[in-house]
């Protein structure tokens, strides 16, 4: 055996999950070789990829089987790019909105920042937006079990949630009020590869 061998054969100890995903196949595979895509091309995804995607995300589990999602598709590049600038502009506001300010938004002034910068492209340049909508506010954690991907770039685009929870907005696309904006999720296909970023341990608070 040479040393690169030796190497390779003892980089990971059998008991570690990572040892077995070069094997693995299917959800645990994807699950580790999964990236948030910020760079697209400009080749546009068709409604035959879309509706793929929206099957597959249909067959996640929701409490009780209540399937409290509906979708949002954008495919249009003036609506995406309108979009886009107004959702920047809600973030970029001083003091922010109620709907920034009541989003959820982990590290807001840092978002705020971010969407400050002269290069900032909220929607990353994708040519498909695809937003989950909950119907009941109690159904909002369920769909985000809802987003799934097929092989094509995918980015969640949490900062672009208090946009899309404008009566405003909702009364543009037809949304009843009383539905929550969960998800925002850019779909394109990938301008190159896309690096793994660091993850650190799972932090384990309580084992009994």
């Amino acid at each position: 055996m040479t040393a690169t061998e030796a190497t390779a054969a003892t980089a990971e100890p059998l008991s570690s999950p990572r040892a077995y995903v070069g094997e693995s196949e299917g959800a645990l595979r994807e699950i580790y070789e999964r990236r948030a895509v910020r760079a697209y091309t400009d080749q546009s995804v068709t409604r035959e990829n879309v509706e793929l995607l929206l099957d597959a995300a249909v067959h996640a589990p929701s409490a009780v089987n209540s399937q409290p999602w509906a979708f949002v598709v954008l495919q249009d590049r003036e609506l995406l790019a309108r979009y886009a600038e107004s959702g920047t502009e809600l973030l970029r506001i001083d003091p922010p909105g109620i709907e920034v300010v009541q989003s959820g938004l982990p590290d807001l002034d840092r978002l705020r920042q971010m969407a400050s910068g002269a290069d900032f492209k909220l929607f990353h340049g994708a040519p498909t937006l695809i937003v989950i909508y909950a119907r009941r506010i109690e159904g909002l954690p369920d769909c985000f079990l809802a987003a799934q991907s097929l092989g094509l770039g995918t980015c969640p685009i949490g900062m672009a949630i208090p946009l899309f929870n404008r009566a405003e907005v909702k009364a543009e696309l037809t949304i009843p009020p009383d539905w929550s904006a969960a998800l925002p999720i850019v779909v394109g296909w990938p301008a190159g590869e896309t690096a793994p970023s660091h993850r650190h341990p799972a932090l384990i608070a309580a084992w009994r």
